[in-house]
C-alpha cells in the first residue's frame, strides 16, 4: 500500500521525488508521467476497461452510463489490491490529461502520431460496429456531458477524452476503499468540466464543493507539504471560480503558511518614465521563504522553452520601473511551487478589489515577481496573460498586450517544451482554455479597432454573440443572422436558434429553441427573458426568468435581472429573494445590496434593511446615494450615531446637502433625551459643517437654534454666548431673505427665533461680568428688533 501512495504522490503532482531511486514497474505510470497519454488510452487493457457494457446499446440508455457500468464491471472482478485499482485509475488519470493537453496546455494531439484525429482508436472501432454514424457518436458524447440544461463550448477538441475520465474517476471514488488521490483526480476532472461550459452547473458546483470539504480531512495526501500548498492553491481557484471570496481567501492564507511564505506590498523610491527627473514613491512586493523548511530541487523548465515575455517599447513608459535602489527591484529565486504561491495570492488580491487604475498598479508587482525568474510553464502562461489584461485597458500598454496575447496563443502549439513540462501545476495556474486565450486576443483587437479581424476569430470559436457585436459595429447587423442561419441550416441547436432571435429581435427564436431542448433548455428561457428584459416589458421576463434560474440557479447575473425587473413591478417579495440569491452568489455588488435594502423597507423590514445597507458600503465607501439611503433608515431605526457617521460622510462626498427631514427628527431626538452627552456635541459639530457650507437656509439655522438653545439653564456666561453667537447668525441669515415677508410661516419663524435671540441677549447680560460688553450686546439687540419691524412694515 506505501508503494502505490508514493506513487500517488508523484502523479498527482508530475514532480519527481524519491521514486526516481525507487524504481518503477507500473507501465501505466510511466506513459502518465512520460506524457505518452494517448498510447495508454489506445491500449488493449484501456478497451477492455471501458467496453464491457458497449455492444449492448440500446435507445434509452446513454453513453455515459454503458460506459460507468463497464468500469464498475471491471472494477468488481479484477480490482482486488490498492496496486490494481491504481491501473485503472491511471487510464482515468491519462484520459484528464490528455483532455487537458488538448484543450489547454498543447500541443495539439494531433501532433501526435498515434493519436485519432477524431475519437481514440477502440472508441472508433465501435461506433464502426455500431448503428451510430460518427457524427451520431460525436453528438451523443456532447449530450452526455450537458448537466442542467447548460451545453459545454462546442469548438473544445476531443471531448470524448473529458467523459472518459468523468466515468472512470468516478467510480473509482465509489469503490468501497477508494485510492486517496482518486477524490483529488475527481475534483480536478469535474473543475474541468465545469470551465468548458457556457453557465456555472449546480450539480457540478455541489459535487465539487463536497470534494474539496472532503480532502481537508484526507490525511494521507496531506503528509507530503507540496500536496498541502497544491490543493490549498487549487481549493483556492475553485472558491475563486465560483466567487466565494471569503473562502478562497481562508485557503491562500493555508497555502502561504504551509510553504511557510510571507508576501507583502511595499513601497520604494524609483523612476517609471525615460525623461522622469524626480524617483517617486513605487510599489513593489516583499517576498520571504523560510530557507530552513523550502522544497528545493523541483523540476524547471528551461527558458528558452518557456513563452516568451516581449518589451515594451513605448516612447515614454520605461519597460520596467528603474528602483534607486537596485534590490528594491530584485525578487527572490523561488521554486515553481513557490511562484504559484504568488499567482495564488495576486489573483486573490485582484479578486478582492475594484477595478480601477490604483488597483492595477498595486497588482502589477506580484507579476513583475512571477516574470523576473520564471520556472514553470503553465505558471509563466498565467502570469503573461494576466499581464495582458491589465495592460489592456490602457493605451500605452495595449499594444504590448495585443502582441502578448498572440505571442501566447502561438506558444499553445509548439512543439517545446514537452507535454510533461507544461502539465506541472497546471491545476493550480488559474489557466483559461485555449480558446478563452484567443477570445483575449479578439477582444484587445476590437478595443483597438481592428473588429474583422477580431471577427474571423469569433467566427472560427463559434462565439455568435461576439459575432453579432462585430457585424453591428461594422454595421452589418442582417450579415450576423445570416451567418446563424447558415449555421442552423446544418444543425438545429438551442443556441442558434436564441442566437438567432437575439441577431433578428425574434421571440419566435425563443419559442422554437424551448420546444427543441423539450423544454430543458435553461438557455432558451434566458434569451427569451432578456429579450423582455430589454424592452423593459418586465413583468413578461419575470416568468421567463423564474423558468431559466428553475433550471439552472447558478446564473448570477439572472437573479440580479430578476430582482431588477421585480422591483419595476413593486413585486417586493421576489425582488428580496432574488437579490438574496444574487448577493450569496456575488457579494461584492453594492447595487444589489442597496436595492435588496429597498426590498426591505418597501416590507418595513428595516433592521435587515439596515444590515445590507452596510454590505452595499463595504463593496462601495464613494457612493454618496448609499450614503444618503444609509443615513435615512439609520434614521428609522433610531441608529442616531450612524445618522451623523453617513450626514458627514456625504458631505465628505458631496459637500452640500441638506435633508431638513432627517435633522428635524435628529434634533428632536437630542433635545428629548435626558443624557446627550456625546451625541449633542457631534450633532452641533455636524450642524456648524453644515451652516459653514450653506449660509442661507432658514430652516437650517432653526433647527440649529433649537439645538442650541437645548438644557442651557444654569450654563456659564461662554457657553450662552456661543449660543447667542448662533442665534445672531441665524437671526440674519433669515431676515437676509429678500422675500421671508411675504410668506406668513416664514414671517413667524423669523420672529420666533428674535424673540429668542433678544431672550438669549437678556440672559446673558445678566451674567455678563464686564459692563461695556452688556450695553454692546443690548445695542446689537435693538438693531435687530429695528431691522425685523422695518422689514414686516
Amino acid at each position: 500500500m506505501e508503494e502505490v501512495e508514493m506513487y500517488e504522490e508523484v502523479l498527482l503532482s508530475l514532480v519527481d521525488n524519491e521514486l526516481t531511486k525507487a524504481g518503477n514497474d507500473i507501465q501505466y505510470f510511466e506513459d502518465i508521467r512520460s506524457g505518452r497519454y494517448v498510447k495508454l488510452l489506445t491500449t488493449s487493457k484501456c478497451e477492455e476497461i471501458y467496453c464491457q457494457y458497449l455492444d449492448n446499446t440500446c435507445d434509452d440508455v446513454s453513453l455515459d452510463v454503458l460506459l460507468e457500468k463497464s468500469v464498475k464491471m471491471y472494477m468488481d472482478h479484477n480490482c482486488v489490491t490498492p496496486r490494481q485499482q491504481f491501473e485503472v485509475l491511471c487510464m482515468g488519470v491519462a484520459s484528464l490529461h490528455a483532455f487537458v493537453q488538448s484543450n489547454w496546455t498543447g500541443p495539439p494531439l494531433e501532433s501526435d502520431p498515434t493519436s485519432s484525429s477524431s475519437l481514440i482508436l477502440w472508441l472508433q472501432s465501435w461506433y464502426e460496429c455500431s448503428s451510430m454514424n460518427k457524427k451520431q457518436l460525436q453528438d451523443e458524447v456532447m449530450a452526455c456531458l450537458v448537466l442542467d440544461g447548460e451545453s459545454c463550448c462546442p469548438v473544445m477538441s476531443h471531448p470524448e477524452l473529458l467523459l472518459l475520465s468523468r466515468v472512470c474517476l468516478r467510480v473509482c471514488c465509489d469503490r468501497p476503499k477508494p485510492l486517496p488521490s482518486s477524490q483529488w483526480w475527481l475534483l480536478r476532472c469535474l473543475f474541468i468540466h465545469q470551465q468548458v461550459m457556457d453557465e456555472f452547473s449546480p450539480t457540478l458546483h455541489k459535487s465539487i464543493t463536497s470534494l474539496v470539504e472532503e480532502l481537508v480531512r484526507c490525511e494521507p495526501l496531506m503528509i507530503k507539504r507540496h500536496n498541502q500548498i497544491c490543493f490549498h492553491l487549487e481549493a483556492a481557484q475553485i472558491h475563486l471560480f465560483y466567487r466565494h471570496v471569503a473562502k478562497s481567501q481562508e485557503y491562500c492564507k493555508m497555502a502561504l503558511k504551509a510553504a511557510d511564505m510571507k508576501v507583502e506590498l511595499a513601497g520604494a523610491l524609483g523612476k517609471r518614465t525615460h525623461f522622469q527627473t524626480k524617483e517617486l514613491a513605487q510599489l513593489t512586493i516583499r517576498v520571504s521563504v523560510a530557507e530552513s523548511n523550502r522544497i528545493k530541487n523541483l523540476p524547471t523548465v528551461q527558458s528558452e522553452h518557456l513563452p516568451k515575455d516581449l518589451r515594451l517599447k513605448d516612447e515614454v513608459r520605461l519597460d520596467k520601473i528603474k528602483f534607486s535602489n537596485d534590490a528594491d527591484g530584485e525578487f527572490p529565486d523561488l521554486q515553481p511551487v513557490e511562484q504559484a504561491v504568488v499567482l495564488g495570492v495576486f489573483v486573490q488580491t485582484q479578486k478582492s478589489q475594484p477595478k480601477d487604475r490604483l488597483a492595477d498598479e498595486e497588482l502589477m508587482p506580484y507579476l513583475m515577481c512571477l516574470l523576473s525568474l520564471p520556472r514553470a510553464w503553465s505558471l509563466q502562461m498565467s502570469a503573461l496573460l494576466q499581464r495582458c489584461r491589465l495592460e489592456g485597458r490602457y493605451s500605452r500598454t495595449v499594444e504590448r498586450a495585443m502582441m502578448q496575447t498572440e505571442e501566447l496563443v502561438h506558444c499553445i502549439t509548439k512543439e517545446n517544451p514537452d507535454v510533461i513540462a507544461r502539465h506541472c501545476y497546471v491545476f493550480c495556474s488559474h489557466l483559461p482554455p485555449h480558446w478563452k486565450v484567443e477570445t483575449e486576443l479578439a477582444n484587445l483587437l476590437v478595443s483597438i479597432g481592428v473588429v474583422k479581424g477580431a471577427l474571423d476569430i469569433f467566427l472560427r470559436l463559434q462565439l455568435w454573440e461576439e459575432v453579432i457585436m462585430c457585424y453591428n459595429l461594422l454595421h452589418l447587423r442582417h450579415k450576423a443572422a445570416e451567418i446563424i442561419q447558415q449555421e442552423l441550416d446544418k444543425k438545429e441547436t438551442v443556441k442558434l436558434w436564441c442566437l438567432l432571435g437575439d441577431a433578428t429581435d425574434d421571440p419566435l427564436c425563443y419559442e422554437k429553441a424551448w420546444e427543441l431542448s423539450g423544454h430543458k433548455s435553461g438557455r432558451a428561457q434566458r434569451h427569451w427573458a432578456l429579450y423582455y428584459f430589454n424592452k423593459k416589458q418586465y413583468a413578461k421576463s419575470i416568468l421567463h426568468f423564474r423558468e431559466s434560474l428553475a433550471i439552472n440557479s447558478l446564473q448570477v447575473a439572472l437573479w440580479f435581472n430578476l430582482g431588477y425587473a421585480a422591483l419595476h413591478e413593486e413585486d417586493w417579495s421576489l425582488c428580496a429573494t432574488a437579490y438574496q440569491r444574487y448577493c450569496s452568489l456575488d457579494p461584492e455588488s453594492f447595487e444589489a445590496w442597496n436595492n435588496l435594502s429597498k426590498a426591505y423597507v418597501k416590507m418595513n423590514q428595516k433592521v435587515r434593511a439596515w444590515k445590507t445597507l452596510q454590505e452595499s458600503l463595504k463593496w462601495n465607501y464613494e457612493n454618496w446615494r448609499v450614503w444618503d439611503n444609509y443615513m435615512i433608515v439609520s434614521t428609522d431605526i433610531g441608529k442616531f450615531d450612524e445618522v451623523i457617521l453617513a450626514y458627514n460622510r456625504i458631505l465628505d462626498l458631496k459637500e452640500k446637502h441638506i435633508d431638513t427631514e432627517v435633522l428635524q427628527i435628529l434634533v428632536n431626538t437630542v433635545c428629548n433625551l435626558d443624557a446627550q452627552g456625546d451625541i449633542k456635541k457631534r450633532t452641533e459639530q455636524l450642524f456648524t459643517r453644515l451652516t459653514q457650507q450653506v449660509r442661507n437656509n432658514t430652516a437650517l439655522w432653526q433647527l440649529f437654534v433649537k439645538l442650541m438653545l437645548t438644557n442651557t439653564e444654569g450654563e456659564s456666561f461662554e457657553v450662552l454666548e456661543k449660543v447667542l453667537s448662533t442665534l445672531h447668525k441665524a437671526f440674519w441669515s433669515a431676515v437676509q431673505d429678500p422675500h421671508f415677508e411675504r410668506d406668513i410661516q416664514n414671517c413667524l419663524g423669523t420672529m420666533k427665533m428674535t424673540n429668542q435671540l433678544i431672550d438669549a441677549k437678556l440672559v446673558c447680560c445678566s451674567k455678563c461680568p464686564r459692563p461695556e460688553k452688556t450695553v454692546q450686546m443690548l445695542a446689537s439687540a435693538k438693531l435687530c428688533l429695528q431691522t425685523l419691524i422695518a422689514r414686516i412694515k
